[in-house]
């Protein structure tokens, strides 16, 4: 007998103290039908008091009611005592009964909405430390240690309650998964506020198993995973958010790819709602992270057909993602536009904002990933990642805020040299967006709303000119001896480069870049200015009839995974 409680006509003791109470009605209303003996702190108990549920104020058992404004209500050595005694040693219970502290069994807790208030706009340290719970992660904390059903999040009652209906199998293992999720709920709140008050001199991140995948980027690279951190609040377009419809599932490089295709397509979105007032339809394919092909229209058919256009041989196992539902003619244009025969297309993945039946039946081959985000339909100037990057290194990791500049043509800080046609800044903006989230040093060529040349990842910039020219064709070089010499030929389509866009990540050192794009036929050029030689180029591309855009490098630099 424990200050009046009869703990042999009980199930156990439970300890109940929410900041949120949906739903904890329901739970408490559960664990009296299964016999447990209820306690609550505050509001948390008048909520299953009004319900007709019995049970005790938490003050019953500290032996006084909450103090300092409500800031001490669980902190007391009775609720530490009753969560980290051993219930197998003979002396803890000895003690625990000369002390008139009954054994608490089970605590369902949430804590204060701390990274709520760090991201609430104008919040004061005073709002933050408001919200900055003790009580909570210490009986979380202490139930974890002394192994007792712990319930971090409102997400596990349903499994608890159901476990507990089944006479709690598997007990051991059971609970070592409750104890881990507390002690990550508390480190990802304790974190959030080390680097609040720290301002820049903490940093990290505490993430959670998300999806474990057969190996890395290489078969040799076993047990990788996925971990969704969650360092804010959900993320709609995050990872995690993704599900998987059907086909193999996710890969540690599927991953990879939707992340980058993720930045890519939402920086389209974002440039085109920032610069023409409304985003288009969007389909992009990435290789390796880096777009092999990228399309906008009305529709998302014809964005599909246009991704396709730009190279319909670097498309071959790739993974694509459209800013729309798949249904059967999006999901045929995947499959068969472009391609000789009736032999469909070989892509490793296909992402929509949702996939209908007729599709998924297209979209059937045994490898092919489909997976769907709804979040893809809803994209616009405000879609892009706002959490800080982080860069593994050997020794730590790099941190940067992300890459969220979003082009604006109208900009003061931008000069005009010629004057593009309408369709040429539309392509301007889509080569900024693909080639910003390319791998440095990158050029990107766009004609009529489709990528149609993408030279990523070269050491200069006239390579990365030289590159995005040799992607625009489909066609096998040709190698050629003369003499002592081999010639590698490569015959470009002066009709599919004529009056073309090209966006350059950074300015032109040198003329020789502009020069060989002009001669290549592209007639409206994005760059960076802040080069000893901007107005070299600048005469070179006007001396062509090429109207040039220049963003400040300080400003709109596009360097990406440098």
């Amino acid at each position: 007998m424990y200050k009046g409680i009869n703990v042999s006509d009980t199930a156990g003791i439970a300890l109940l103290s929410v900041y949120d109470k949906t739903g904890i009605v329901d739970f408490a209303r559960g664990l009296a039908d299964l016999g447990w003996q209820l306690y609550a702190s505050g509001g948390t108990a008048r909520a299953i008091q009004e319900a007709g549920i019995a049970v005790s104020d938490v003050s019953e058992l500290v032996g006084g009611s909450a103090i300092l404004g409500h800031r001490v209500v669980t902190l007391s050595r009775e609720i530490s005592a009753g969560l980290l005694a051993d219930k197998n040693s003979r002396d803890d219970m000895t003690e625990l009964a000369a002390l008139k502290i009954p054994v608490i069994d089970l605590v369902c807790v949430d804590m204060y909405p701390l990274q709520e208030a760090i991201a609430k706009p104008g919040a004061t340290k005073q709002d933050v430390i408001t919200q900055t719970d003790i009580g909570g992660p210490t009986m979380l904390r202490s139930a974890a240690k002394g192994g007792r059903i712990v319930l971090s999040h409102a997400d596990q009652r349903l499994p608890v309650m159901q476990w507990l209906k089944a006479g709690q199998p598997d007990e051991d293992a059971f609970l070592n998964e409750l104890a881990a999720r507390a002690e990550y709920e508390v480190a990802r709140y304790v974190l959030a506020s080390a680097k609040y008050h720290s301002g820049t001199g903490v940093s990290g991140s505490v993430a959670r198993l998300s999806s474990p995948t057969k190996y890395g980027e290489n078969p040799q690279q076993a047990e990788a995973a996925f971990y969704a951190d969650n360092r804010t609040l959900i993320d709609s377009l995050g990872v995690d958010q993704f599900e998987h419809v059907q086909g193999m599932e996710r890969s540690y490089i599927n991953m990879a790819d939707i992340d980058r295709l993720l930045q890519t397509v939402t920086h389209i979105a974002a440039g085109f709602d920032r610069n023409f007032g409304a985003v288009p339809a969007i389909a992009v394919g990435v290789k390796h992270g880096n777009a092999c092909g990228a399309g906008v229209a009305d529709n998302p058919v014809q964005a599909v057909q246009k991704m396709l256009e730009g190279d319909t041989r670097a498309i071959f196992g790739g993974v694509v993602m459209v800013n729309a539902e798949i249904d059967k003619a999006v999901a045929k244009a995947l499959m068969h536009y472009a391609m000789k025969g009736d032999r469909p297309r070989l892509l490793d993945g296909v992402i929509g904002a949702a996939v209908t039946p007729e599709a998924l039946e297209l979209l059937s081959r045994n490898k092919l990933r489909v997976v769907v985000n709804p979040a893809l339909a809803k994209l616009s100037a405000d879609s892009l990642d706002s959490n800080r990057r982080q860069r593994p290194v050997r020794g730590g990791f790099l941190e940067q805020p992300n890459y969220d500049f979003i082009l604006d043509l109208s900009a003061d800080y931008m000069q005009h040299h010629g004057s593009a046609s309408d369709q040429q800044k539309r392509d301007m903006v889509l080569g900024w967006a693909v080639g910003c989230t390319s791998n440095s040093n990158t050029i990107t060529l766009v004609k009529d709303g489709r990528m149609i040349g993408n030279g990523v990842g070269q050491q200069d910039r006239v390579g990365a000119g030289q590159l995005a020219l040799t992607r625009t064709t489909n066609t096998m070089p040709e190698l050629e001896e003369q003499g002592d010499s081999l010639v590698l030929k490569i015959t470009l389509d002066k009709q599919k480069l004529a009056g073309a866009a090209a966006y350059s990540d950074s300015f032109f050192p040198f003329p020789d870049g502009p020069e060989l794009l002009a001669k290549a036929g592209i007639r409206a050029v994005l760059t960076s200015s802040g080069s000893v030689a901007d107005a070299t180029v600048i005469e070179t591309l006007t001396k062509h009839d090429v109207a040039i855009s220049m963003v400040p490098d300080k400003t709109g630099r596009g360097f990406y995974m440098h």
